[in-house]
């Protein structure tokens, strides 16, 4: 089994999700001293503390982020949008670098279903390409940009791009047979 570890997240954004977290904490603690009903209280709580535990979640899960892949299937494994995409949909060959800051056509455009913080983007985004992107981007400079079909494609910033791109060249070279 092929792992890539991906990058994770920089002071800005985990200083991001503290300030998130802080803020829903503060709401919380304003809508149970406000005089409001008790039903109403309690089901503030029952959203309120949900909504923590996924975004606290969220961060945990941000720093064992990965790729994987064996013969049947590539795993991507990010907070809240893991996903295993059947390895004959995967083009390794076309896997390469991507710096978003030189290349903006693959920049996030849209976010269609996920999570933008500051210093980190993560989830469903439309491209300035027109392609979608399953995103987990903390730099943009060090982005692996791997197509999984003919309009969608997978980019993830990575710890050391150059050697995440190998991994995935070695996997699209022909099985040799054994003689």
């Amino acid at each position: 089994m092929n792992v890539i570890e991906l990058a994770p997240l920089d002071s800005g954004a985990i200083y991001s999700f503290i300030a998130l977290l802080v803020g829903l904490l503060g709401l919380t603690v304003f809508i149970f001293v406000k005089p409001i009903p008790s039903n109403a209280k309690y089901l503030t709580l029952g959203i309120m503390l949900p909504l923590m535990g996924l975004f606290v979640f969220t961060l945990y899960q941000s720093f064992t982020s990965t790729i994987s892949w064996d013969d049947k299937q590539l795993q991507v494994n990010i907070p809240l949008y893991s996903n295993a995409i059947e390895i004959n949909q995967v083009d390794f060959a076309q896997a390469r670098i991507v710096n978003l800051i030189k290349e903006p056509e693959y920049a996030a455009k849209w976010r269609t279903n996920g999570l933008g913080l500051p210093g980190y983007s993560l989830g469903w985004f439309s491209l300035n390409n027109g392609a979608k992107a399953l995103l987990s981007l903390t730099n943009p400079v060090q982005v692996i940009l791997l197509p999984i079909s003919l309009d969608r494609v997978i980019l993830v910033s990575v710890i050391d791009a150059d050697e995440a791109l190998a991994k995935l060249h070695a996997s699209a070279l022909p099985k040799q047979a054994i003689d």
